[in-house]
């Protein structure tokens, strides 16, 4: 894998910060190669356009708000390119699976799969639950989707169906979706174990911290690849206001003790922690703090831009800005090096870089679309 060129870290920047415009030849394209929509718009961070610029992986909004006043530009003449004033870089797309409208029962219901399941570049996402029994609030869940769990036969069978998909075949899983209710524990657990047991591709989970802090061996002996135990917010007083069921029931201390044991079960760079960086969401300063106590324990910092959700009660605050995303991924890289863990800004997959603050290096601890996601995933 080559390093990444000056000028694609840059579209990036600007591209995160500030959406791309999707000119009419451009959308007819992708609308006859593909035949469904440009994106299924669901998170936030995820609800853009999925690009590759040579070996970069871009998430690009392009309905908000913030993205009308776009110089970038997503245009088609024989081939898809990226253009921003006088740059003009070939891109390729990464279109939503095919999947997307195929549909299952639940209950006398039909939902499409994708309520189930949906691939972003080479990763199935998969939810068990609809809904979060938390309310953060950046995130849409809890405010547009009622709480409901998801039965775990047909989670599996998603996996089944996106692995071969036709459009956007998936590598790897990652487990996440809303927070499950008290009560309903040790169902997620089953869900765990079931489909860490079955699935043909490897299984990560995304997942808050447990009471129980020797959970994570539990996940590693069931066939976890990797657990993500996102700290998000790094300052108290903005944790409570922005996260305020993790920071009553749990804390930053012990989210930081909890994520010290995961890396002791699953190993350095087999752990990951989403940091939600911008001035909307706490000063530079206090997230490059949380960055340090990830690194310090081992635990691989995924830099999370902001990105508004207008359904969300921070959905008129400004995205994080081209600076913020700039200073932060250096400093983080500067962190990094220091420490001599051997960790980068993650994830780990290069693919799964389009909606964070990270690039490919050339070295052996990012892992591209040619990669063997079951047998190269080795400790930093």
């Amino acid at each position: 894998m080559n390093t990444v060129s000056r000028v694609g870290l840059d579209l990036k920047f600007y591209i995160l910060a500030n959406g791309i415009a999707v000119d009419a030849d451009a959308n007819d394209a992708w609308l006859e190669r593909y035949g469904g929509p440009l994106s299924l718009r669901e998170y936030a961070s995820t609800s853009g356009i999925c690009l590759r610029i040579g070996d970069i992986y871009i998430n690009a909004p392009y309905t908000e708000e913030f993205t009308h006043k776009s110089e970038a530009h997503l245009r088609f003449d024989g081939q898809f390119v990226v253009t921003r004033g006088s740059v003009a870089e070939p891109a390729a797309v990464i279109p939503v699976p095919a999947y997307h409208g195929t549909t299952y029962n639940d209950g006398g219901r039909r939902y499409p799969y994708t309520d189930l399941g949906v691939t972003h570049t080479d990763r199935c996402r998969i939810s068990p639950i609809a809904g979060c029994a938390w309310r953060c609030k950046f995130c849409d869940l809890p405010y547009e989707q009622k709480y409901r769990r998801k039965p775990k036969e047909e989670l599996l069978r998603v996996i089944e169906i996106a692995k071969d998909d036709p459009l956007a075949p998936a590598r790897h899983v990652l487990i996440s979706g809303g927070t499950p209710l008290a009560r309903d524990e040790s169902w997620i657990d089953e869900v765990y174990a079931y489909i860490a047991g079955n699935s043909p591709i490897p299984v990560d989970v995304m997942m808050p911290a447990r009471k129980d802090i020797e959970y994570p061996t539990w996940l590693k002996s069931v066939g976890v690849n990797m657990v993500s135990i996102n700290l998000e917010v790094s300052d108290a007083a903005q944790a409570r206001a922005i996260t305020p069921s993790k920071a009553k029931i749990y804390g930053r201390q012990y989210y930081l003790d909890y994520i010290e044991r995961s890396v002791d079960a699953f190993g350095v760079g087999f752990v990951q922690s989403l940091m939600v960086f911008g001035s909307s969401v706490e000063p530079i300063e206090s997230t490059l703090d949380g960055v340090r106590a990830l690194v310090d324990r081992g635990c691989i910092p995924v830099l999370s831009p902001f990105r508004p959700d207008a359904t969300t009660p921070m959905g008129s605050l400004p995205p994080a800005d081209e600076g913020e995303m700039r200073r932060v991924h250096e400093a983080t890289l500067e962190i990094c090096a220091i420490s001599r863990t051997g960790l980068k800004p993650g994830p780990r997959c290069v693919p799964c870089h389009h909606n964070t603050v990270a690039f490919p290096d050339g070295s052996p601890f990012y892992l591209d679309q040619d990669d063997d996601l079951n047998g190269t995933w080795t400790a930093a």
